[in-house]
């Protein structure tokens, strides 16, 4: 099944249904054993439910970020899942270099996923999710600044 560009795999997984991202899959063996489809399960319906509890998943951090236009297009890629609505711009900011970018993640730590972006991306709110960013980044800074190993 495919959703906003990104393929999954619905299939049974100790007789229940699962949901996997095709992307995430590292191997996979071809086998002889036939495929064997559970009576009375139709793929649409299962892939509705598992989609709707992905999506229905509460969010509990809300977070608000800024990214540089430039790269909008790989944020959107990567950060997909997280994003709660599309890239807005400011009033009368529409050329503007930065975008907003409003990101829902399961806890706190998670927004860690965002330093891949560098200074191209600046996390505005809430205080809590720029606290992560700055220790993170204090700790990586810290494991470069001294002489090579």
């Amino acid at each position: 099944m495919a959703k906003a560009g990104t393929w999954y795999l619905v299939a049974d997984r100790r007789g229940r249904p699962q949901l996997f991202r095709a992307d995430r899959v590292a191997s996979a063996t071809l086998t002889d054993v036939p495929v064997r489809r559970r009576a009375g399960v139709e793929l649409a319906e299962v892939w509705q439910q598992l989609r709707r509890q992905v999506e229905d998943r509460p969010a509990e951090v809300r977070v608000t970020a800024r990214i540089r236009r430039e790269r909008l297009d790989l944020a959107v890629r990567i950060l997909g899942g997280a994003l709660t609505g599309p890239p807005r711009t400011g009033d009368g900011d529409e050329g503007g270099d930065w975008v907003t970018l409003d990101l829902a993640y399961p806890v706190l730590p998670a927004v860690r996923q965002l330093l891949q972006f560098g200074d191209s991306l600046e996390v505005l709110a809430p205080p809590e999710a720029r606290r992560v960013m700055a220790e993170a980044a204090a700790a990586l800074t810290a494991v470069y600044a001294g002489d090579t190993p």
